[in-house]
């Protein structure tokens, strides 16, 4: 079976494509929002090959979990056989946040306990060291591959989700005062924060741009239990907000300040950044190289701290 087989039958036990009204996808979980969540059938959903589990979200939506190999492509078909991109802020109301933590599940089966995942761990253990396991059924066989990729699937949704968010104008690089901003543009700064997030180890990197305070607000508050640090360059908003500095503490989320230009050698205005307090480091005039070393320090920090944690 193709992805794009999977991808027509999740669009099937949907309730068909037009039932469809945004997508989106967080590590390795397709979220859907629909017009008519009563077509959503979730025991076809989960008799799906490759689909590991679903959870309702919210009264019209459902998140539906795959691993890690396969959710990129089948979101891929995803948006083609529907007609519509991803949208993150389709996601941020309240109203669409998941009812219950997700429990993945294997065609409807209770979710793993410890000691099927201990057992994983040794087959895995003996395969590594060429010593051959105990004689298994064929049915067992398939059973164990299936929750060892299972494993590696939920193993896998632990790994770091940074956030990077960009404030007023930053939308105008390489027009607005190239001699103070350069000349790369706000894609090549989306570019640049994606590669620099995957040689970082980050798992997902998710840039956010907002002319308006109150989307850069709502953005920050929906990255409570979805992200595991935030890059912020609130621009303008660095020196009037004390709304962002206030979401950034109600997340409590670790959180970097960037600036493209050295603002502490400019305007006596530019001198005063609310959010500096909810931040644990400031980097300033590095130009887009600024955020470079924010995502590399950011990655530092995570691993310090979460490695701390598990001690």
């Amino acid at each position: 079976m193709t992805k794009t087989d999977v991808a027509e039958q999740v669009l099937d036990a949907l309730g068909g494509k037009d039932n469809v009204k945004a997508n989106d996808i967080c590590m390795t979980r397709l979220r859907i929002l629909t017009e008519e969540p009563d077509l959503i059938d979730l025991n076809r959903l989960r008799s799906i090959r490759g689909v590991l589990g679903t959870v309702r979200r919210g009264s019209n939506g459902v998140e539906i979990v795959f691993g890690p190999g396969s959710i990129n492509e089948v979101s891929n078909d995803i948006v083609r056989l529907t007609g519509i991109e991803p949208s993150y802020s389709a996601f941020r109301d309240s109203s669409s946040a998941p009812e219950d933590s997700i429990s993945v599940q294997i065609n409807g089966h209770a979710p793993i306990p410890k000691a099927v995942r201990a057992a994983v761990a040794a087959k895995k253990t003996l395969a590594s060291a060429h010593v051959d396991a105990p004689a298994a059924d064929d049915d067992d066989s398939d059973d164990m591959e299936e929750l060892a990729s299972l494993l590696e699937a939920t193993d896998a949704a632990s790994a770091n989700r940074l956030l990077v968010v960009n404030g007023p104008n930053i939308n105008m690089l390489g027009v607005r005062e190239p001699k103070i901003y350069g000349r790369k543009t706000y894609a090549d700064l989306v570019r640049l924060c994606r590669k620099a997030a995957r040689e970082a180890g980050f798992s997902e990197c998710r840039c956010f741009q907002s002319n308006h305070e109150g989307d850069l607000v709502d953005v920050i508050q929906a990255a409570y239990g979805e992200f595991d640090g935030i890059v912020i360059n609130p621009a303008a908003y660095t020196h009037t907000s004390v709304a962002l500095l206030d979401a950034l503490k109600s997340v409590a989320l670790p959180t970097i300040e960037v600036h493209i230009s050295k603002v502490d050698e400019r305007e006596d205005f530019r001198q005063v950044s609310y959010v500096r307090a909810a931040c644990f480091e400031t980097i300033v005039g590095m130009g887009l190289d600024g955020y470079r070393k924010a995502i590399k320090d950011m990655a530092a920090y995570l691993r310090e701290h979460k490695g701390a944690e598990k001690n």
